[in-house]
């Protein structure tokens, strides 16, 4: 029994005993699946049979797919359910990347049935349902930060968003693999002609072009719906290929992989017409057939050229010749080597060599690294190696090491003043670093580009960037939010593009006549078609959407706006310098209103205002010198132009002129008026532009040329701007003053510590690149030494930033004696000289005293003397207690005057007189008072003799009376006869003669009389 029991208990069909827990038959629950992460069972079915039929035969001799019989049904059936596809997951396209169907199903269905039209037509809406952008919720699950800290954020959540931002990078991996499928299809791989001297059917790629001709050739009504359609496919799948390959996850490794990749689809499209097909759709575009592509084309455009150099799309040509001239410069030598060994100098030639190759291994041990050690002054060792010193002789050279790098990187935000990519633009990057950036496959993508650019220019920049500013003219609903700075930076591109071409051009030659003929022509007509861009439209445009991006932070998008700012400011001075009046007038139309009007709509200023330490990158730093340097040559060159106008403006012409000879004479009359050196001084001088570009000019080995040049002339002019002149100084101050310029702004610490380091480099030393900067950093550590001698607090200001900078150097330069403390000295030697001039008058005028009489205490002492000083500043003081204080002192005095009567000369009329004349000063002045002051002073009741009938009074009558008579009594002068006793002081009196104040000193049911409470007479 025991047995069979415990075998029915260990059956999985037998029944549990009672004893027996429940818990352990329950099983676990499963986790949690995003249903939209996961395929239904019946489709993965349906996908399972589609892609078996489609596929099911091949042909082994061509290794190519022969498609069933309703082999468009199938496909049809495989379209419909990536339709019911989840567009922010894609779960099916995923597992069909998964299985591979694309490159051993759909594209050798596309070669082998390319005359197939409705097949491939079916097969272009798959690709470009596969090949379609993540959308933007896939980019925030992937950028997304996940908590994992415990107790911070569910376990649930963490994982759900593991998986979205897995799903994320399937997708985005999953793109970058079928552009490398296009890119590396074995149909690309062929030679122009095969073995048997027969043309080849061209590649993948152009089985999609080919769809295009018959569509192509009808205009007007006659392209049908159906056209348009394949039209559309095509232009879709051309965007989704440029589109796709850049990883979410920014790593170099990935970076650098999707770079090259680009650069390879670029040069195929060259190779299968893609380019061409492009030029002949943009001919095209003003036609109302075509204006509904004009976004899409624009998008393509985007793809096709971001990450894109266009100086150095329009240096690839030169780059090409420069090789060649570099291949032929190496045979010369060859020969010439050659011909020395045959002369028996070759041995001299090996010891060039060897001794070449040692002065290169510099480091002591190089090859054997940490035997030399080192001594500090702290006692501690020190082993230095072979690549320390290799380490700092790079950064001499400009090869920035890892170290240094991986230091840089670890620095917080306020210490690195300029954010970004490492990558800058080659316009302002120094000739040594483009070159070792260049690989084979830019060089040929770039030639590529600029021939397509050629070809764009001439044909194509007109119609398209009318239709594209009617768009935005318009505001149209068919606009997405980053339209506008796509535009921005295509108009950008081909700005930059034609202005270097234009200026390598000239430069170049190795050019034959005919074709220095074609590319002069070709330059003057892509002149011409950027005037479709130059216009107060686009200007408006530009600077409306600065302010916007500055408003909102979005810094990104203002560095592209700025960047074509300064292109369109670089067109504007070609166009002010052309021959063709058309064009001057136009720049001229154009001047007017960004400067000279009286709401210009330049935002220079602003600009430069806006800059904010370790916000921006170093190119956007770079274009605000650009824009700076070409804002006022333009006005420069312009200032001078009209000072001859300026001439004959006041000369009158009996000939009436145009309404177009006005408008220009009115432009020019303006431009006279404009001062250039004001504009200067209000817009562009500031202490945060010295910082910003001093900044800029610490990295002068990374540099180009032109942008240490650029800094230099503007530190200069800086240095010539005159804040005061000798004029500007009175006479009086004895010394002759010299011009006083804002060079003492480039006293700071910051840009001298930059300066220390210029002139300490070895390396640029002879180099005829750094003569301008050498000089320029020489003069100005001069002149801070010589300054510092005569002022020595420049040490101290030199680390402060002084907000007002024209003040600042005006005071440095004086040594602190200012306007003000001039206008100061000034009015104490005119005080003092009016003070002598008074008591000199005053002992010529003074009456000689009888000695008849004594009077005790009357004599005229020092301290009587210092008091009537005192009364005599106290009355220019607007107050009432001297109003009522004078009074006072006069009817106490009165008995002192009639004592001191026969010891005056004047007769009792012209003392009538006099006390006339004071009585109506103090008259006029208590009038005044009464006029400013609006309020009920307080008062104190203080007993006086002879009031015994007022004393009688009960309290309330007293109260009402005086309150009825407050204003009275407030004007009321002292009787004559009476003096102020001891205890009719005020409340607050901080007199020591009267003792400490108190309450107990106002009597209450007296007679009073009411004084001020804030007086300090006796």
């Amino acid at each position: 029994m025991e047995v069979e029991s415990s075998a029915s208990n260990a059956s999985p069909k037998g029944r549990p005993m009672s004893s027996a827990p429940k818990s352990q038959k329950i099983t676990p629950p499963r986790e949690y699946e995003n249903p939209s992460l996961v395929v239904d069972k019946n489709i993965v079915n349906e996908l399972l049979l589609v892609c078996g039929v489609i596929g099911s035969t091949v042909d082994p001799e061509t290794q190519q797919i022969v498609p069933v019989e309703d082999c468009i049904n199938w496909l049809q059936d495989l379209q419909r359910a990536l339709r019911r596809d989840e567009d922010a997951f894609r779960p099916i396209s995923l597992l069909l990347g998964q299985w591979k169907v694309v490159e051993q199903k759909l594209l050798p269905l596309v070669i082998s049935c390319r005359y197939n039209t409705p097949l491939i037509l079916t097969i272009v809406k798959i690709l470009v349902i596969l090949t379609k952008p993540i959308s933007e919720n896939a980019k925030k699950a992937a950028n997304a930060i996940i908590d994992i800290r415990k107790g911070k954020t569910d376990p649930m959540v963490v994982k759900e968003q593991i998986k979205l931002r897995e799903n994320a990078i399937a997708q985005a991996n999953l793109l970058a693999e079928y552009k490398k499928i296009f890119v590396h299809h074995t149909s690309h791989l062929r030679n122009k002609k095969s073995k048997e001297n027969v043309k080849s059917e061209g590649g993948l790629l152009s089985v999609f072009v080919s769809l295009l001709a018959e569509p192509l050739s009808k205009t007007g009504l006659s392209r049908t719906a159906e056209d348009h359609l394949t039209m559309e496919l095509i232009l879709h799948l051309f965007r989704n290929l440029l589109c796709a390959g850049d990883p979410i996850l920014k790593e170099s490794s990935k970076v650098n992989e999707a770079k090259i990749l680009h650069q390879e689809l670029l040069t195929l499209f060259e190779k299968e017409k893609v380019l061409d097909f492009l030029v002949v759709i943009g001919q095209e575009m003003e036609n109302r057939e075509n204006k509904q592509y004009n976004l899409l084309y624009m998008e393509i455009l985007h793809h096709m050229l971001k990450n894109q150099d266009p100086t150095m799309v329009a240096r690839s040509v030169l780059g090409k010749k420069k090789e060649v001239l570099k291949s032929a410069s190496k045979q010369v030598a060859r020969s010439q080597t050659a011909t020395s060994s045959r002369n028996g100098s070759l041995l001299s030639r090996l010891k060039q060599e060897r001794n070449q190759m040692l002065s290169k291994n510099t480091s002591r041990h190089s090859h054997f690294a940490g035997t030399l050690v080192k001594k500090n002054a702290d006692g501690e060792s020190k082993f230095v190696t072979a690549a320390s010193t290799t380490a700092k002789s790079a950064s001499r050279s400009g090869i920035a090491s890892t170290k240094a790098m991986a230091d840089e990187k670890k620095k917080t935000k306020k210490h690195q003043h300029f954010v970004g990519a490492t990558n800058i633009n080659a316009i302002n990057s120094a000739s040594s670093i483009n070159f070792a950036t260049s690989t084979p496959t830019s060089n040929r993508s770039n030639r590529a580009l600029h021939s397509f650019c050629m070809r764009f220019m001439n044909e194509c920049y007109g119609p398209v960037m009318k239709t594209l500013k009617n768009e935005f003219r318009r505001d149209s609903s068919r606009l997405e939010s980053d339209d506008k700075v796509i535009f921005f930076r295509l108009v950008w591109f081909f700005s930059q593009w034609w202005r270097i071409a234009l200026k390598e051009s000239g430069l170049s030659n190795i050019d034959t006549s005919a074709a220095k003929k074609e590319t002069k022509s070709n330059t003057e007509k892509s002149l011409g078609n950027l005037i479709f861009t130059m216009d107060v439209f686009t200007f408006n445009l530009v600077l409306t959407s600065a302010d916007f991006f500055m408003e909102h932070k979005k810094y990104r998008d203002l560095a592209q706006t700025v960047s074509l700012y300064v292109e369109m400011m670089h067109l504007l001075s070609n166009m002010y310098q052309s021959t063709d009046s058309t064009e001057q007038i136009m720049a001229m139309g154009l001047m007017d209103r960004l400067f000279y009007q009286s709401e210009p709509i330049d935002r220079l200023g602003k600009l430069l205002n806006a800059w904010i330490p370790g916000t921006f990158t170093r190119d956007y730093v770079c274009d605000l010198l650009e824009l700076t340097n070409v804002t006022l040559k333009l006005l420069d060159a312009n200032a001078k132009a009209c000072d001859s106008f300026k001439d004959l403006s006041g000369k009158k012409k009996s000939k009436k002129k145009s309404q177009h000879e006005d408008a220009v004479h009115r432009m020019r009359a303006e431009a006279a008026d404009f001062d250039v050196l004001t504009f200067f001084g209000r817009k562009i001088v500031s202490n945060q532009v010295v910082f910003m570009f001093g900044q800029l000019l610490s990295q002068y080995n990374i540099n180009a040329t032109h942008i240490n040049d650029h800094i230099v002339s503007l530190f200069v002019r800086f240095c010539k701007f005159v804040v005061a002149r000798d004029e500007d100084y009175d006479e009086w101050e004895g010394q002759k003053k010299t011009k006083i310029t804002l060079e003492p702004m480039l006293f700071n610490l910051p840009l001298l510590t930059v300066l220390n380091e210029i002139l300490n480099d070895t390396s640029l030393q002879g180099n005829e690149l750094f003569d301008n900067l050498l000089k320029f950093a020489s003069t100005i550590v001069r002149h801070f030494a010589r300054a510092s001698e005569k002022n020595p607090m420049l040490f101290v200001e030199a680390m402060i930033r002084h907000p007002i900078p024209h003040r600042y150097c005006e005071t440095v330069a004086n040594i602190y004696v200012t306007d003000e403390l001039l206008m100061i000295a000034e009015r104490d030697m005119l005080l003092e000289q009016s003070n002598l001039d008074d008591d000199d008058s005053d002992e010529e005028d003074a009456p000689v005293a009888r000695p008849t009489r004594k009077v005790a205490n009357r004599t005229t002492s020092p301290k009587a003397q210092q008091d009537e000083d005192d009364d005599e500043e106290e009355e220019e003081l607007e107050f009432i207690d001297d109003v009522q204080a004078k009074p006072v002192e006069k009817d106490s005095d009165s008995s002192d005057d009639e004592s001191t009567k026969s010891s005056n000369e004047k007769t009792p009329k012209t003392k009538e007189d006099d006390i006339q004349a004071i009585e109506k000063e103090l008259d006029e002045e208590e009038e005044r008072w009464n006029d400013r002051r609006s309020f009920k002073p307080k008062r104190k009741l203080l007993s006086q003799p002879g009031d015994s009938e007022e004393a009688a009074r009960d309290t309330s009558e007293i109260d009402d009376e005086a309150n009825e008579a407050d204003e009275e009594v407030f004007a009321a002068p002292l009787p004559q006869g009476k003096r102020i006793k001891k205890s009719t002081v005020l409340e607050d009196s901080d007199d020591e003669d009267f003792g400490k104040p108190t309450s107990t000193l106002v009597p209450s049911r007296t007679a009073t009389k009411m004084l001020l409470e804030d007086s300090d007479e006796e």
